[in-house]
């Protein structure tokens, strides 16, 4: 399944043999924007994977700007967490970034990691149940 945003925001697909989450936001975003897509998650994504097994969520934030909304970003990244989400892939646009990334997040169980490529982040995945 996929999801395309009217405004061109973001995509979702929704992997539900792997139970696998892959976003892709996109632009500079505002509050509009941020009520679509958890409108569309509650309404269509977690509809989708059905029952309360864990799934993942794999972002490519490779176009995404940061945005104003980062706040209630980090909220829904917990509603994700209190919903399923027992792993989270960030496809980010340089090494520096990823390096820093994961080291910033190390020893967090639940913590994103970061990857330069959806490859690394596909095989980082699998290797952890997804």
């Amino acid at each position: 399944m996929i999801i395309k945003d009217a405004m061109e925001k973001y995509e979702i697909k929704v992997d539900k043999v792997r139970r696998v989450v892959y976003e892709k936001p996109m632009g500079l975003w505002n509050e509009d924007d941020y009520n679509r897509w958890v409108k569309d998650y509650k309404s269509k994504v977690i509809p989708a994977l059905g029952n309360s097994q864990p799934w993942a969520v794999c972002a490519d934030l490779t176009a995404y700007k940061t945005s104003s909304i980062t706040e209630k970003l980090n909220e829904f990244v917990k509603w994700k967490v209190e919903n399923g989400v027992a792993k989270t892939a960030m496809i980010v646009s340089s090494a520096t970034v990823k390096m820093q990334m994961n080291r910033a997040v190390k020893d967090t169980p639940t913590a994103p990691q970061a990857f330069t490529s959806l490859n690394e982040a596909d095989t980082w995945l699998k290797s952890v149940g997804f």
